[in-house]
């Protein structure tokens, strides 16, 4: 059985990283024997406090219950027009001429 590979995530303030000094520290410190060093930037977020990102999720579940509400008038509709005809009704489930599997469409 190989031997399980093992990560380190080490974390620095960003300010040490001005200069390569603490990356090539680290790199001289670690030997090809028992690991490799490679840098791992973090994005910093677009939403800038946490306050807009408690509002981006609060407008997020408001447009997903908006668009609940879309989906199952399309469906009342769709029912209504084909007078409850399963056969046409799965014709009618057709995405851009393939049935989308993902996100069925419960009618």
């Amino acid at each position: 059985m190989p031997p399980s590979t093992k990560y380190i995530l080490v974390s620095l303030p960003l300010r040490i990283f001005d200069s390569d000094d603490a990356l090539s520290s680290l790199s001289a410190t670690v030997t090809p024997d028992n690991g490799t060093v490679l840098p791992f930037s973090i994005p910093s977020f677009k939403i800038g406090t946490l306050d807009a990102l408690v509002q981006q999720a609060d407008d997020l579940a408001k447009l997903d219950a908006a668009c609940n509400g879309v989906v199952t008038k399309v469906a009342d509709s769709l029912r209504a027009i084909l007078d409850g005809d399963e056969e046409k009704t799965e014709q009618q489930k057709m995405v851009n001429d393939s049935e989308n599997s993902r996100f069925p469409l419960e009618i």
